[in-house]
């Protein structure tokens, strides 16, 4: 089954007050500084802290619930609510989609203090033709199901526990037990991909498992040779000559890309690149910016088994505006084996978009974000309109909104 997020919608959490979001295999998010494009990633990244460490440390984590609750309104902010649309189980589908929602509420006591406590509701889709739901509020949980193998033991649950961190004590072989289980691991397949160019150029420790770039790139070297150890059914590395073929593609003096013993170490990788008119090879340590992440984002692009979700801040940072082509293209292809939830400032980039891949993002004059500022119909009128300009220059030019 083709697992996968359908939207995201948020409320009162940072600048997102009232933010439903349509996710397709990609999507790009457009917009000025502060517009709250990041904080769509930090909302997915809540989801994802909840399901590993609970909702009270994933709000710690943030600065508590006062930080993570939008600031603009005259009066305080008592819930943020943070959901997601998807198809996780077995017989859910874009039409009758699963759905978790989770509220984290604020309530002020008689002593001038304030609890928290949270309410959470899973929809499911287990059976053919039967959705089945979970509601926790406060110390309770309940099922609705037509299911006879569907049911919850005595729960005795506190005010703040998360079925996305805590399995709840289910009958024995319970349907939406399994279909919440599949919604835990998609949201453990979240990343968000802001590679640290230092940490990238470092020799890499080789692990048993490389399976995935880590979120800062840290891994690099040793994410590398697992990509050159995959082969076709002749032998080929297709996938590692497909990437070192992009590399010279937008790096036109790199030849060959080595990923070699550190020095002096028997367990660390390092990287060195192979250069047109030079002697001996150059260290990634000494290459450029520009150059680290190229190398950093076509790998996470040429990925055979990416995360199911992969948001990246400022995919252009960097990069030079006649690479972006190639890397929109890449990028393009990586969405038909997993999601892509990206962010540009380039008018290059967005022009190799579509209206369905294309988001605008604004701020009101209240502090809080609209996202999308457009539907993909009122964008496609835009550029009928325009007949047919690029959608990069009628952004850049503020005709689509998401100006400074």
């Amino acid at each position: 089954m083709n697992h996968r997020i359908l939207g995201l919608t948020v409320r009162n959490f940072r600048t997102l007050t009232d933010v439903k979001l349509p996710l397709g295999p990609l999507t790009v998010m457009v917009g000025p500084n502060a517009a709250g494009k990041s904080n769509v990633f930090h909302a997915l990244e809540f989801l994802r802290g909840v399901r590993e460490d609970g909702i009270e440390q994933a709000l710690e984590a943030r600065g508590g619930f006062g930080t993570v609750a939008f600031r603009g309104s005259p009066r305080l902010v008592s819930r943020i609510t943070v959901g997601i649309e998807g198809t996780w189980s077995e017989f859910a589908s874009e039409d009758e989609p699963d759905s978790y929602e989770l509220s984290v509420n604020q309530r002020r006591t008689s002593s001038h203090s304030h609890v928290l406590y949270r309410q959470e509701r899973f929809i499911q889709h287990p059976g053919r033709g039967t959705a089945t739901s979970l509601d926790l509020k406060s110390a309770t949980a309940e099922i609705e199901s037509p299911l006879a193998a569907d049911g919850l033991k005595d729960a005795g649950l506190d005010r703040m526990t998360s079925a996305l961190h805590q399995p709840l004590p289910w009958a024995p072989d319970s349907p939406t037990a399994g279909a919440v289980e599949d919604i835990r691991k998609h949201l453990a397949g979240i990343r968000v991909f802001d590679p640290d160019v230092r940490a990238a150029r470092r020799p890499a420790p080789i692990r048993r498992s490389a399976r995935h770039l880590e979120a800062d790139a840290s891994n690099l070297a040793d994410f590398l040779k697992t990509l050159q150890g995959f082969r076709d059914d002749k032998g080929r590395r297709h996938i590692w000559e497909a990437l070192l073929r992009d590399v010279r593609a937008v790096i036109p003096h790199i030849r060959d890309v080595h990923v070699v013993d550190t020095p002096g170490t028997f367990d660390h990788l390092s990287i060195e690149l192979e250069e047109e008119g030079l002697r001996g090879r150059t260290r990634l340590e000494d290459a450029s910016f520009g150059t680290v992440r190229v190398l950093c984002l076509l790998s996470i692009f040429h990925d055979p088994e990416p995360p199911l979700l992969t948001c990246i801040e400022e995919i252009d940072h960097g990069i030079h505006p006649h690479a972006l082509e190639l890397l929109a293209a890449r990028l393009r292809e990586a969405s038909r084996r997993a999601q892509f939830l990206v962010t540009t400032h380039s008018p290059v980039f967005v022009s190799e978009l579509t209206p369905d891949e294309f988001v605008v993002c604004e701020r009101d004059e209240d502090g809080s974000s609209r996202i999308p500022a457009l539907t993909p119909d009122e964008v496609r009128e835009v550029i009928e309109a325009s007949e047919g300009m690029p959608i990069g220059e009628l952004w850049f030019a503020n005709t689509l909104g998401g100006g400074l």
